[in-house]
């Protein structure tokens, strides 16, 4: 499992996972074959962007469940390799493993499941990574420490540094610069920041911040965010054609 990925959720072990998995699994197997209506859908964040789209089930085969979806959705399921699972014949969400996808048929096929709750359904923004990660400046009290970043909210912001020092918790001001995808330019705006936490990723140290931004940066991140979304909505429907 991806350690970025693994920020979305917080796992809810029932009795093991292997028991957990085995009773979702039998869950649905029943439910198929009792022809039970269910309301079913599958919820990605590609890029940070949330797909949400209702999908049937086929069948439950050696463990692993047959779905019929919507293209982006399995658009989304291919870029990202796991999904959520949102049914109203279980009180939590359910982690999945793609273990197959055809986006031209929209059908996936999906097992190791895990009940989860969905922790970034609990934020307050939304949040978009960067494509190409873009120039971050980290500004303390005696050096400023250069650094990209990798998402972005109004409230948030993740960044990507060479090595942390700065105490956990530090509160500082950052310098970002964001892409305007319309004017094909770059907008510079600094906030003030407090850390929150620090993951190794593929031998990288990531910073998550709580932002603050002033009455004209919460306008220039609204701007991309806006922008942003648009142009990821843009890539789905076009990946979903091919």
């Amino acid at each position: 499992m991806n350690e970025e990925f693994s920020r979305f959720y917080r796992s809810r072990i029932k009795q093991s996972i292997d028991d957990d998995r085995l009773q979702i699994a039998q869950a649905f197997h029943e439910l198929i074959k009792a022809k039970v209506r269910v309301d079913l859908r599958l919820v990605n964040y590609y890029k940070g962007l949330p797909i949400n789209y209702p999908a049937s089930l086929v069948e439950v085969s050696r463990g692993a469940l047959e779905v019929d979806v919507h293209q982006q959705q399995a658009v989304a399921l291919e870029h990202s390799g796991f999904t959520f699972i949102k049914c109203d014949r279980f009180d939590c969400a359910i982690l999945a493993e793609v273990q197959n996808v055809n986006v031209r048929r929209m059908a996936a096929s999906l097992r190791n499941f895990v009940f989860v709750d969905i922790m970034a359904e609990r934020r307050s923004a939304l949040r978009l990574e960067l494509e190409p990660p873009m120039e971050a400046e980290l500004l303390l009290s005696t050096q400023s420490l250069p650094g990209r970043i990798l998402d972005v909210s109004v409230g948030g912001a993740s960044i990507r540094i060479d090595e942390q020092e700065f105490q956990d918790g530090a509160e500082l001001k950052l310098r970002l610069v964001l892409p305007d995808l319309l004017q094909n330019s770059v907008c510079r705006v600094e906030v003030e920041g407090k850390h929150v936490a620090t993951s190794k990723v593929d031998d990288a140290t990531i910073c998550r911040f709580i932002v603050s931004p002033n009455v004209q940066g919460e306008s220039i991140i609204s701007r991309f965010m806006f922008q942003r979304q648009v142009e990821l909505i843009r890539e789905l429907k076009e990946k979903s054609q091919l």
